[in-house]
């Protein structure tokens, strides 16, 4: 009797160190990838797909959170998505498809995950151009820059769901468009599309900044400030009050998340969640430097001896923060995080 309560205690042990492993081993990696509809199209001009990926970071799909534990995982794709495109277009063009062939042009995809309590939230940035050769050119006959937005106790299924159709929805609506009345690039262009779109807003062709206050990216980016006559209070070298006064000639303070921008004597800065910092250019981008939050903290690695997995990261769900260098998006005036800057 006594040694079958030793082999039920030895196997109660074996199951039990089993589904620890598979709740702290969790996988490091989540794959995404896009889904055909069950409907095929009913009109194409196209039947093959050129791909080019015009990314800051091609190897970087972004990073959702996964598990018990909400640990991190790099986002990765299956097979690269100039491949799906072509799978897609195979499995849904009609019989009758043209023989036409575009080029898909990825700028920007891009997943990120935050924690708030006990929601989360999931998001995707999405940015693409689809041109097509015709007359020695080639022709923009699609155009997309979205940011999609989930949230819900757990938003990793949701958000790629969400970004999966979108994408797929996105490329099918494209196949019936043709080339008229369209912008037409070279190679070349395509190639540095950024610059080519810098080179028409005024932002990025003025030698010195207009001065004043600027409620949103457009007006900033036109160099038309909303408020011309201003002041402005700093305390320890940082912006601590604005006032400005309108047409009717009433001074009123300025809250922050009513700005977007101030330019001081030609001296630009941004208004973000933790306050105002300024704005550099560099290589034809602006950047700051500036405070973002870091929902989870990795903890030390303890070597505790357990049965189970000793060297686990532990994760606080406080709202810290760190600093950031990051960029403005030249498009839509949107933040994006470039590196963490480290002391």
């Amino acid at each position: 009797m006594r040694n079958a309560n030793i082999k039920y205690s030895v196997l109660s042990l074996l199951l039990s160190f089993t589904f620890c492993t598979k709740l702290f081993s969790q996988e490091k990696t989540k794959y995404f990838q896009l889904n055909a509809p069950t409907k095929k199209i009913t009109k194409s001009y196209y039947s093959n797909v050129k791909f080019i990926d015009n990314r800051e970071d091609t190897a970087n799909f972004g990073v959702v959170r996964i598990g018990a534990l909400n640990k991190e995982a790099a986002v990765i794709t299956p097979i690269g998505i100039g491949e799906q495109l072509n799978q897609l277009l195979f499995e849904l063009n009609p019989e009758n498809a043209g023989k036409g062939e575009i080029l898909f042009q990825l700028r920007k995809l891009k997943f990120i995950e935050k924690a708030e309590g006990l929601k989360e939230f999931g998001y995707c940035f999405f940015r693409a151009n689809i041109y097509t050769y015709s007359e020695n050119k080639y022709r923009q006959i699609a155009i997309i820059d979205t940011f999609l937005t989930v949230e819900s106790r757990d938003v990793t299924k949701l958000i790629f769901e969400k970004a999966d159709k979108t994408i797929v929805q996105f490329f099918l609506n494209s196949l019936a468009n043709d080339t008229s009345n369209t912008a037409a690039y070279t190679r070349e262009e395509i190639a540095n599309i950024d610059e080519v779109e810098k080179q028409k807003i005024k932002l990025y062709n003025v030698d010195v900044l207009a001065d004043g206050i600027y409620t949103t990216f457009q007006t900033f980016k036109d160099q038309t400030p909303d408020f011309t006559l201003f002041s402005i209070t700093f305390e320890d070298g940082e912006i601590s009050e604005i006032k400005a006064k309108n047409k009717n000639g009433n001074v009123k303070k300025m809250k922050s998340e009513h700005v977007y921008a101030i330019v001081n004597k030609g001296k630009p800065y941004i208004s973000a969640e933790f306050g105002f910092y300024p704005l550099i250019k560099n290589n034809n981008d602006f950047y700051f430097i500036g405070d973002d939050k870091q929902h989870y903290l990795k903890g030390q690695i303890v070597k505790s001896g357990s049965i189970l997995d000793p060297t686990e990261y532990v994760y606080s769900p406080l709202p810290l923060t760190s600093q950031y260098e990051i960029k403005v998006d030249h498009l839509n005036g949107k933040f994006m995080r470039v590196k963490e800057i480290k002391e």
